[in-house]
């Protein structure tokens, strides 16, 4: 168990305004799924991470709390991490190519985060529409594989983030399960690495808890 820090540096950076100002998020999602948890109870078998930095662990200096460790630690399986930090929906769709190649059993994805950081550093370079239409091919195509399909489910409540909500209730209605991993997270530096962006170890101990948590009903 990682200790709570005692005290931790404030930062204020423009990213903080646009997306982690807030110390609460109130998600917009239900706690029951919209459709049943596709692909449940499959076995073990291979694990998948595919994704962004916060499928990647970025910011951990602890390993057993990144998610890929997190779920090989707990379910015992192998587990193949593909994810890559800074890459977009686009981007993340080249890994579930590679996915579909295996035979996958679970497969836990973060994407769409990025999509937002290219869209607010450069406008309209990477629409809503875009990420939607992405994120709906990458969970069909996940699903098809026949693993269970984990998203990690982001709120930040804050101007230019709608997408992601939007996203989390696509994965909700297509029987994804969804992890609310970070909520009560942002702008809180007991829980956020110094960039305000991403979990600082105790920030992603809790992350882990919560995806066993949300999965360990429908895998193995």
């Amino acid at each position: 168990m990682i200790s709570k820090p005692m005290s931790y540096p404030k930062y204020l950076i423009f990213v903080v305004l646009l997306i982690g100002a807030c110390s609460k998020i109130n998600s917009p999602i239900s706690e029951i799924p919209v459709e049943p948890i596709k692909n449940t109870h499959p076995g073990s078998g291979d694990i998948y991470v595919i994704g962004d930095s916060l499928a990647y662990g970025y910011k951990a200096t602890i390993d057993n709390v990144k998610p890929a460790n997190c779920l090989g630690d707990y379910f015992h399986d192998p587990v193949f991490n593909l994810s890559i930090p800074g890459k977009t929906s686009n981007e993340i769709l080249g890994q579930v190519t590679q996915v579909e190649q295996k035979n996958p059993s679970l497969v836990f994805v973060s994407s769409a985060g990025n999509d937002v950081l290219r869209n607010i550093s450069l406008p309209g370079s990477y629409p809503t529409a875009t990420t939607l239409r992405e994120m709906e091919q990458m969970f069909d195509r996940l699903l098809a594989t026949d693993a269970v399909v984990v998203y990690l489910g982001l709120y930040p409540n804050q101007p230019q983030t709608e997408r992601l909500p939007q996203v989390a209730q696509m994965a909700l209605d297509k029987g994804v399960i969804v992890v609310n991993g970070m909520d009560g997270f942002w702008g809180n530096p007991l829980y956020m690495s110094n960039d305000n962006i991403h979990p600082n170890n105790y920030g992603y101990e809790i992350m882990c808890n919560r995806i066993r948590d949300a999965v360990k009903g429908y895998y193995p």
